[in-house]
């Protein structure tokens, strides 16, 4: 499973490619919108802006007429934007790489799955890997009935209803398949924890 674990580097990469966006497209931005635009907080959007001002990519000025004297807005330079153009392209070979090995990870595990006499499979995690899937699954004789996932807002993913973990039990299913792309063995221990027979649980390999 070291595909779906994100190195320390590649997290304060992808914090960066996310600052490096939104200054591209406001021009001038102050923190408190950065991170309503990046998503992160306050505390992560001024690591990663020192970050690129120590490197050159950003610059800064203090907003004139603001009575609040550390009130600066921040402006990618060009160095800036060519750093940025770099690591989108790194990230989209990335994500390539990822959708090309995950496919075959998840080819083979419905192979396994449909010689195993599975035909209705429950996803736990709605994610980008249960994306995948979705994508492959086709004219294959398996089919998904059900994505559990507590955190998701919606109810649905792709055209699957979306099940709260406490709705397993009531729904029918011949195997889940945990498509979280976080410690899979914590999502296997709570399934077990929901009753889920140990042999009825799917993970990639």
């Amino acid at each position: 499973m070291e595909i779906l674990k994100q190195t320390s580097e590649t997290r304060e990469d992808l914090g960066l490619l996310a600052v490096m966006e939104a200054l591209e497209d406001r021009q001038r931005i102050t923190q408190r919108e950065l991170a309503t635009e990046t998503g992160l907080n306050l505390k992560k959007v001024n690591h990663c802006l020192h970050n690129l001002l120590g490197k050159g990519f950003v610059k800064f000025q203090r907003v004139l007429n603001n009575p609040d004297k550390r009130a600066y807005l921040y402006i990618l330079t060009p160095a800036g934007v060519k750093a940025k153009s770099q690591l989108t392209y790194q990230f989209l070979k990335f994500t390539l790489d990822f959708y090309n090995r995950m496919e075959g990870k998840l080819r083979r595990c419905l192979d396994q799955m449909i010689e195993a006499g599975v035909e209705k499979v429950i996803l736990y995690g709605a994610s980008d890997v249960a994306r995948i899937l979705l994508d492959l699954i086709g004219d294959a004789n398996i089919e998904v009935v059900g994505v559990v996932d507590d955190g998701y807002d919606g109810h649905e993913f792709h055209g699957i209803s979306v099940l709260k973990a406490s709705q397993l039990r009531s729904a029918t299913w011949d195997g889940v398949l945990i498509t979280s792309v976080d410690n899979f063995e914590v999502a296997e221990k709570c399934l077990i924890s929901l009753g889920v027979k140990k042999e009825g649980v799917w993970v990639l390999s």
